[in-house]
Formats: C-alpha cells, sequence, structure tokens
C-alpha cells in the first residue's frame, strides 16, 4: 500500500484533513445550538424587561403624574379656602 514516503505523507494529510472536517462539522453544530440557546435567553430577557417597564416604570410615572396634578389642585382649593375666609 505505501510505496514511498511520499504515499505516507499524503495519507496523513488526508486522516489530518478528514478529522478538521469532523471537528468543524462538529463545532459548527455545537455553535448552531449555543446561537439557538442564545435567541431563546435574548426572548426571554426582553420578556421579563417589557413585565419590568409594565410592573415598575408605568406605575412610577402614572405616580409623577398625578402628584403634579395633585399640586395644581390643592393650589386651586387653597384660593377657594382663601377666598371663602375672606368673604366671612
Amino acid at each position: 500500500m505505501f510505496e514511498t514516503s511520499k504515499d505516507i505523507l499524503n495519507f496523513s494529510l488526508a486522516v489530518g484533513f478528514g478529522l478538521i472536517a469532523i471537528f468543524l462539522s462538529i463545532t459548527l453544530f455545537y455553535a448552531i445550538f449555543v446561537l439557538r440557546d442564545l435567541g431563546e435567553t435574548t426572548k426571554a430577557m426582553k420578556r421579563v424587561a417589557k413585565q419590568a417597564n409594565n410592573i415598575l416604570i408605568q406605575p412610577t410615572k402614572m405616580l409623577a403624574f398625578l402628584f403634579s396634578k395633585a399640586k395644581t389642585i390643592s393650589e386651586i382649593v387653597e384660593k377657594n379656602i382663601a377666598k371663602k375666609s375672606r368673604k366671612k
């Protein structure tokens, strides 16, 4: 089968390239799985961030709006009380 040292070299190169091809195929296979899991993780994180926004930030904005309106309303009520106290 092997007549010269060049035949042995060509055979070892063929085996080496075959092993590299198998290794790269397995690596690509696992990389696809990791990226798929990463996509699912990203979707889950987006969902959690959206829930956090709805639970924490939206009520805070609503309270800030209410407090700004409450200040205006309290000023109007104080003016009305002052007017009523002047009339008496």
